[in-house]
């Protein structure tokens, strides 16, 4: 019985010390896409706009199957003119919804920027 006992404490504490020298890797949350909306003079778009531009972006709707999923266009921050764009699923818009909405928005004398959340570039 005792064997038994300290075979299976070896073992356990041989476990534990192979855990505690390979930490568990978490997967860090990717990059938040950053949107930004510029008037032609450079400024920060104004909410006035931005709701102009969504209001846009759902009428085309019915000519562009990939703005469907598109819940949410919005002005997150009226200093820099940071957009907000969700899908119905909160999960944040797409780079072809987002190259839409930037044509859509060239439409409206509106320049829309963003980058990819997997490189620091902006299109």
């Amino acid at each position: 019985m005792k064997t038994l006992s300290i075979a299976t404490l070896l073992s356990l504490a041989m476990a534990l010390t192979t855990l505690a020298q390979a930490p568990a890797q978490q997967k860090a949350a990717p990059a938040a896409r950053v949107i930004k909306c510029k008037t032609v003079d450079s400024r920060p778009c104004t909410f006035k706009q931005v709701q102009g531009l969504s209001d846009a972006v759902f009428a085309g709707k019915s000519q562009h199957d990939e703005l469907v999923p598109v819940k949410e266009l919005a002005l997150a921050s009226s200093s820099d003119g940071t957009l907000r764009c969700a899908q119905s699923d909160g999960s944040v818009c797409t780079i072809p919804e987002l190259d839409l909405i930037k044509e859509i928005a060239s439409g409206q004398q509106l320049f829309i920027n963003y980058n990819s959340a997997n490189s620091k570039t902006g299109k």
